[in-house]
């Protein structure tokens, strides 16, 4: 199986590769057009300055044949073939006569070098007929002949084999820096995934204590470590309070079975006589047993996907007068005052499970509400919601605290709770039957100045 960063390699030199070949291909093709056509202009520039020097040949009726000798041969190097008419058509020069071999050479090398720079083009030898002029008399006819359309000397071959070096050079250096710039950004994409990777099996492990740094400069990337660390804080949270919650069980249950065991074993061997005091005694803690054992099946049944809401139209105003009126007894044994600020508000709900979450609420604040203290109850609706909020001056919670409350078994203080009788599950209980109607549970809490729980509820959930 490939790597990850051998891959990125791969892919970015093959990429860079056509990208360059293309564009070559590309540039070969435009530089040939664009030269061929400064060639033409270049061959037209001297087929003119060859009918100009051969007209200042003539002077008083006679050519000067020496002269003319050095421009058809100058012509020649140009790979020009040039031939001089009188008016009646009297050769005065040819090249073909003159140098028959040095024009068929020159032809040679011509369509040699068209077969290096255009191997498809076909050469045919072209000739042209001008007049010449001095002055405005005309003194005689010109034919120069030459490998057309177009030709290519030895100095032409020479720039075009230049180029094309330096267009080899310098795709061979893209295609190395582009391996390079790819293996400098395989690094940077395959680092952090395969410490992401290593992270993770060390997750499987049950080892959360290694965390990666969120500072990758690839958004997704950083956004994917970011996410691994938060689910190895999630699971090392989780694996606390499962740890938590066998020894808070394990001393729940320890306790009154003890104290039960002991009781029993004394009547059993006669050392204490079978009281009623004793046998309540008994009793109150197998009811406590008894207890843990449904708060546990609670948080099952409500915890779990299949949660059944039997809902009707209520009137939420009345279940909270009726709750409150079952709480007045704990509250004045506290000295706590509740004071309701209450709106008719009509919802399609489960009575028993809303029920259900506002005890479990109003429960929890008279618990944590020293004596004297208050508690506010608030009930409001608009076009979509209703909203209850259970608000207290008790001794509330840090900062900390709130984005872990509602996780099951989850307690503020494991000895304050044992105190209470409580197991860590009544909030979580409450939000999965807030959520079960579509709504949410929020809490707001300051440590020392008490604690707001606010019910959000779809007024017609499905």
């Amino acid at each position: 199986m490939i790597k990850l960063k051998n891959k990125v390699i791969l892919l970015f030199a093959l990429f860079s590769l056509a990208i360059i070949l293309l564009t070559n291909i590309i540039s070969n093709i435009l530089i040939k057009n664009n030269f061929n056509q400064y060639i033409k202009g270049t061959i037209e520039e001297r087929k003119a300055s060859i009918i100009e020097d051969v007209s200042s040949t003539y002077n008083y009726g006679r050519w000067n044949l020496k002269n003319l000798d050095k421009i058809g041969l100058s012509a020649l190097d140009n790979g020009l073939i040039i031939k001089v008419s009188d008016t009646d058509g009297k050769v005065i020069w040819d090249a073909h006569k003159n140098y028959g071999s040095m024009c068929q050479m020159m032809l040679d090398e011509m369509n040699s070098n068209m077969g290096k720079i255009n191997p498809n083009n076909k050469d045919e030898y072209v000739e042209e007929s001008y007049k010449i002029n001095k002055g405005l008399v005309d003194i005689g006819t010109i034919s120069i002949g030459y490998s057309g359309p177009i030709y290519y000397n030895n100095s032409d071959i020479m720039f075009f084999k230049a180029l094309n070096t330096t267009l080899i050079i310098v795709s061979v250096l893209a295609i190395i820096l582009s391996i390079v710039i790819g293996i400098l950004l395989s690094s940077n994409i395959s680092k952090p995934i395969l410490d992401m990777a290593s992270s993770t099996k060390e997750i499987s492990k049950g080892n959360y204590n290694k965390k990666l740094k969120c500072n990758n400069n690839i958004k997704e990337l950083n956004e994917m470590i970011c996410s691994i660390n938060e689910l190895s804080n999630s699971l090392q949270k989780d694996e606390e309070m499962r740890k938590m919650l066998t020894r808070d069980i394990s001393h729940e249950l320890r306790t009154p079975l003890t104290t039960i065991g002991l009781q029993i074993e004394s009547l059993i061997d006669k050392v204490w006589e079978p009281t009623e005091e004793r046998l309540i005694s008994i009793q109150s803690e197998i009811l406590r047993l008894t207890r843990l054992v449904k708060s546990l099946e609670e948080l099952s049944y409500y915890d779990s996907d299949s949660l059944i809401l039997e809902k009707e139209e209520v009137d939420i105003q009345e279940i909270i007068k009726s709750l409150v009126i079952n709480f007045e007894k704990q509250a004045l044994d506290k000295n706590i005052q509740i004071t309701k600020h209450l709106t008719s508000v009509i919802a399609n709900i489960d009575k028993d499970k809303i029920s259900q979450c506002i005890i479990n609420l109003l429960s929890n604040s008279i618990k944590y509400t020293e004596p004297g203290g208050a508690i506010e109850i608030s009930l409001l609706n608009d076009d979509k919601n209703a909203y209850i909020s259970i608000k207290d001056n008790g001794i509330g919670m840090e900062s900390h605290h709130l984005k872990n409350i509602f996780k099951r078994f989850y307690r503020v203080d494991s000895s304050r709770a044992r105190k209470t009788g409580g197991v860590g599950v009544g909030l979580t209980i409450s939000k999965s039957i807030i959520e079960a109607h579509g709504g949410n549970l929020h809490v707001k809490s300051k440590l020392h100045e008490g604690s707001e729980f606010i019910i959000v509820i779809p007024l017609n959930s499905l």
